[in-house]
Parts: C-alpha cells; structure tokens; sequence
C-alpha cells in the first residue's frame, strides 16, 4: 500500500480560488482580511470608541462590533443562513466559533509558538500569487481597507501560529494505519463501484387499454398467469413472445435490454434486480400493462481497487478522528480559559 505521508490541511497551506474576475478576487481578499481583522486579533485602533462588550477572553474584549464583522467574514460559510438575518442578535453558536479563535490565539502565544518573517513573506506572496495581483495592487487594497501592509503581516503571523498550534496538538496525533483502511473499505465496498452491476432482461408484454372494463383486466390477469406458468415449466420463451407479447417487445423479440440499477421504472427495477439468471417473474403490473420477466444475464460488477481510493479513505478517517480530537482539545482549553459571555 501507498506511503500517504503526513495531512497537509489545516497546517497553513494557502486555499486555492477559482476565480473568474477581478472583483471575484477582491471579495476573498476581503474575507480573509476580515477572518484575519474579527477572528484572531482585532486591534485596537480598529475598535470603536464606544461599543457593547459582550465576552471576553482573559484580558481580551470582544465586543458586538467584532462579532457583527466576524459574522460577515463567515458569509457563505455558515450552514443555517438564518443565523445571518438579524446581526444585531447575537448567535451563541457564532459567539461560540468567534471566542474559540481567540482561545486557540491565546493557548499558541502562551506555548511560545512563534514564525519567522520568511513565512509571514512566503504566506502572503502566495495569497497575491493565487489571486492574480501585483504587490502594488495588493498594498493598495490594504489601503482602501484602513490597512497597510505591517498591519496584514502582524495579522497574518497570529493566524501562522494558531494554525502552528492546531498542526503540533492535532494533526501531527492523529495516525491512520493500513488496517485501518482495509476495515473501512471492506465496510464500506459498495461505496467504490467502478463497473456497476448490470442485468440483460428479456420480457413478455401485455399491454391494458386505458379505458379496459374489469372483465377485460380479469382476462389480462388470467392470461399473464398462464403465460409465467408455462415459461416456469419450461415452453419456448422465444415461441411465448412470439404469440402473446404486444409490441414494441414482439418486434425485439422480448428483448428488454442491459440496464444497471435504477435505469427501469421502480416495479421492473427492484424485482429484475432480485432474480437469478435463467428466472422468470410473476407477472408485474405497472401502468401501462403487465410484464413477465426473464432474466436473461447477470453481471457482475467491478469495484475499485484499494490502491485506487486509499487516498480518500485516508483522508476521511483523519477528518474524523481530527474532528474528535480538536472537539476534546478544544473543550479542554474552554474549561482552562477564563471566558465569560455577557448576557442581554
């Protein structure tokens, strides 16, 4: 099996955008300028004179200004949009992500964690980078923003270190082994199918008329009865179509086609689907008239091989026990942090 070497997410790697226009790159300069601003170190000069406190952590203020822009920085990001409508409320779920940033800020700087200038520089020469713009443009934004550039690199360094901080207390403790893998892809085979399995079905059609008498039903009803009934003794199924089908299947030869699972309407699919090879069904009504199916071949599909997804799998079972972990982590640091939420 593949050496998968160490995850790389969450350890300051820069996200990519697919960007389609100028004013598309401005607004995800503006959001990570904003989660760098609200989330992690708003700086006093930024701060309004005169604002509602309502928590802090340790000696750090957060007040409802901070949090209204921490709610914009997360726009689009948040599952329920309906904690976006009213910002004046504020969202303890929101309140919540907001003192965890800060909880995470605070426990990297009191670990001594710290980065060098050079990747402050490498950081942010490949935000530019990513979003097509010349430093000269970049500086300007900062501009525009009430920012220059020593602002976004002392801002940029805090987010360094608390993804510093993630990396050394999560990401580099949670181990995935190869039995591991193996377990989840033999539970979970049916999720990597690369050749589904198809079935070829010939049939015998009885079609009713929209507007057929019960008389008329009971006679098709009889009729399919007896055609199953002898295709299951064994007469010709070929000889049966050609005297009791009604078109199209007559003209195919009761040819039904190949399909893989979920191709034919419900009725045909899910009885097809549950014959052997070589069986024949009772008759199976669907709107139109009834069928007598004959599974002509079954095949067998293909799944992929583990070598094919074991990256994925990998990559799945660390966001899970990543996931754990940060929640136990992060539950720690909540009980040590001094945080206290102003109620209204």
């Amino acid at each position: 099996m593949a050496d998968l070497g160490g995850c790389t997410e969450g350890s300051g790697e820069i996200k990519k955008f697919s960007l389609k226009s100028k004013s598309y790159m401005i607004r995800n300069i503006t959001l990570f300028l904003m989660f760098l601003i609200n989330s992690l170190a708003v700086c006093p000069s930024y701060a309004i004179t005169v604002d509602r406190v309502i928590a802090t952590v340790g000696n750090d203020v957060i007040t409802l200004t901070d949090y209204k822009q921490f709610v914009k920085s997360m726009d689009g990001n948040i599952e329920d949009t309906g904690k976006m409508e009213n910002k004046d409320v504020v969202d303890e779920t929101l309140l919540k992500r907001l003192i965890e940033e800060r909880i995470i800020l605070q426990e990297a700087k009191s670990k001594g964690i710290e980065v060098s200038d050079e990747d402050v520089d490498e950081w942010m020469r490949a935000f530019i980078k990513e979003n097509g713009v010349s430093q000269e443009e970049f500086e300007e934004f900062l501009r525009e923003e009430g920012m220059d550039l020593n602002d976004y690199m002392r801002l940029t360094r805090d987010k360094i270190i608390s993804l510093k901080l993630i990396n050394i207390y999560m990401d580099s403790k949670v181990v995935i082994n190869d039995d591991e893998i193996e377990a989840f892809y033999s539970e979970n085979k049916k999720n990597y199918i690369k050749i589904p399995v198809s079935v070829v079905a010939g049939a015998i059609f009885l079609r009713v008329e929209k507007d057929a008498s019960v008389t008329e039903i009971t006679e098709l009803k009889r009729r399919s009865l007896k055609i199953a009934s002898l295709l299951k003794k064994g007469e010709s199924f070929d000889r049966l179509v050609y005297e009791y089908s009604d078109e199209p299947l007559k003209s195919q030869e009761g040819i039904l086609g190949e399909f893989t699972k979920g191709e034919l309407i419900p009725p045909l699919d899910t009885k097809v689907f549950s014959m052997e090879k070589g069986e024949i069904s009772d008759p199976v009504w669907v709107s139109d008239g009834v069928y007598i199916l004959h599974l002509i071949d079954r095949k067998t599909g293909l799944h992929k091989p583990i070598e094919e997804v074991e990256r994925e799998i990998y990559y799945y079972l660390f966001e899970q026990k990543r996931e754990k972990l940060f929640n136990n982590w992060i539950e720690v640091l909540w009980e040590k942090a001094s945080v206290k939420i102003q109620k209204d």
